[in-house]
């Protein structure tokens, strides 16, 4: 896969590239040290995936999510940030970011997020989902999920990723991902992360 990193901290760059240097499948093919310049670089060069600050002078990480929004909108972008704020979290995913994660976050764990987005899929570091869950709660609402799927779905909420909730629910991954899919295509979402949004927003899960 080709991966852009967007950083305005050549430090920060630099320690992406080396921590991923030796990762097979992935192939760092730029960097961009602004918006502008990012959005730049992938109307000339398309890529998978971008591992997109937050915070950078000029257009922020979320200005990047909107611009991509009007016409890139097939490339998948994980958030790579300092900020843990809920919010940061909620507005990332609302623009489109198919991943969070901090920038204190493991190599092991930036690679997951890495082939989590590039399967479809969503990543929100474990730590930062709590959080989320709590800031979006308090909206009441009904929906047409069944109970199993409620629960598969309070599951994702918790932070559980698919291999747990086969552990914990004693079900097959086969029968987990069937679950999911019927919980994205009711909700009409398209990630985990989505799908958990929509969820506390009609009182589905808490």
């Amino acid at each position: 896969m080709r991966l852009v990193i967007a950083d305005d901290h050549r430090v920060v760059r630099d320690g992406i590239r080396y921590m991923l240097a030796d990762t097979p499948g992935i192939e760092i093919t730029g960097e961009a040290s602004s918006g502008e310049e990012l959005i730049e670089l992938l109307e000339t060069d398309p890529v998978d995936v971008v591992l997109l600050d937050v915070r950078m002078p000029g257009m922020s990480g979320f200005d990047v999510l909107e611009k991509l929004q009007k016409g890139l909108s097939q490339v998948r972008v994980i958030m790579l940030s300092m900020h843990d704020a809920a919010g940061y979290v909620r507005r990332a995913i609302e623009l489109g970011a198919a991943g969070y994660l901090l920038k204190s976050a493991s190599r092991d764990e930036v690679i997951a997020a890495i082939e989590a987005v590039v399967e479809g899929g969503a990543y929100v570091q474990g730590e930062l989902m709590q959080p989320l869950v709590s800031e979006m709660k308090g909206k009441p609402g009904s929906g047409s999920l069944s109970p199993r799927e409620r629960q598969v779905l309070q599951l994702v909420a918790d932070g559980f990723e698919n291999k747990q909730i086969v552990t914990e629910l004693s079900l097959s991954e086969g029968t987990v991902k069937t679950y999911l899919r019927g919980i994205f295509q009711k909700l009409d979402v398209a990630s985990r992360a989505e799908a958990v949004a929509v969820g506390l927003r009609r009182g589905l899960i808490d």
